[in-house]
């Protein structure tokens, strides 16, 4: 637990017991995982600093309206009454050695469950990661697949409420998982020529009226990253290759724009999957 409500440890302590809780969670993964976790904003800030937030974003603290001191110090009774936080020292597990950071781990305010644990370490360490940011009518959601060793993969899936919900997908079934994501009314039909066009014209090469979502995929791995955008219309779904990210490109520079199969966004989709060892094809 964050020994501040709002902001994280540059290097935060991670003990064997963390460690052990992050593989037994990993040990979980199936095809069509069942809900692990869910966290709030304010759960997560209180637990981990304000800076676990930043990459995915925190809705409901966003607002404006809340008021975060109170809202996170809430939050942490609330884990307490859930028994997913103990305060007490007396009968706490064994921490171990510490494994990264710096500090006495029974000095730590509290004790989290061990499941618990495991998650907020594997939110810290990912060797990868693919993010996808989704925008409809109704708001903007965000699915996350942190990558580990021999396959482990953890998911985070954030409302548009501020609700992190956490599950363990096994490897071969991400791209599935956000090729649903990026399709949800399933109207991707036939592959269609692709078509160029710099990327000046890209922000305006989508059927703005017929879109009904958007979304922006981002793999990061070994610090470099590429990105693509995935708009769904009434019938069709059409993929824009960005490219790699952070090389200077000129807006002048060609990307590709096309229509897609459903067959086809999963291939292009389990492309940009991270893997760290031998995994099965895609699952759809």
């Amino acid at each position: 637990m964050s020994e501040s409500t709002t902001a994280a440890p540059a290097e935060p302590t991670i003990t064997e017991r963390d460690m052990l809780g992050a593989l037994e969670v990993l040990a979980t993964a199936d095809p069509e995982p069942d809900r692990l976790l869910i966290l709030t904003d304010e759960e997560i800030q209180a637990l981990d600093g304000r800076s676990a937030l930043t990459l995915l974003g925190s809705p409901y603290l966003d607002q404006g309206v809340v008021d975060v001191e109170s809202s996170v110090a809430a939050a942490l009774r609330s884990l307490a009454a859930r028994l997913l936080v103990r305060t007490e020292v007396e009968g706490r597990e064994d921490e171990g050695e510490v494994v990264t950071g710096a500090g006495d781990p029974a000095r730590r305010p509290a004790q989290l469950d061990r499941r618990l644990a495991g998650v907020l370490t594997l939110r810290r360490i990912p060797e990868a990661m693919v993010t996808t940011q989704r925008t409809l009518n109704g708001g903007s959601t965000t699915l996350a697949h942190y990558f580990f060793p021999e396959s482990g993969v953890l998911e985070e899936y954030v409302t548009v409420d501020g609700f992190h919900h956490f599950a363990v997908p096994a490897l071969g079934a991400v791209a599935g998982r956000i090729r649903r994501f990026v399709d949800p009314f399933e109207v991707a039909d036939v592959d269609g020529e692709p078509v160029s066009v710099t990327l000046q014209e890209a922000t305006t090469a989508f059927d703005v009226d017929d879109t009904r979502s958007v979304s922006v995929l981002t793999a990061v791995v070994d610090g470099a990253g590429r990105q693509a955008t995935i708009a769904a219309t009434s019938s069709a779904v059409q993929v824009l290759d960005n490219g790699p990210i952070g090389e200077g490109r000129s807006p002048e520079d060609e990307v590709q724009l096309s229509a897609v199969s459903a067959g086809t966004l999963l291939a292009l989709i389990d492309v940009l999957i991270p893997r760290t060892a031998e995994a099965g094809s895609p699952q759809s």
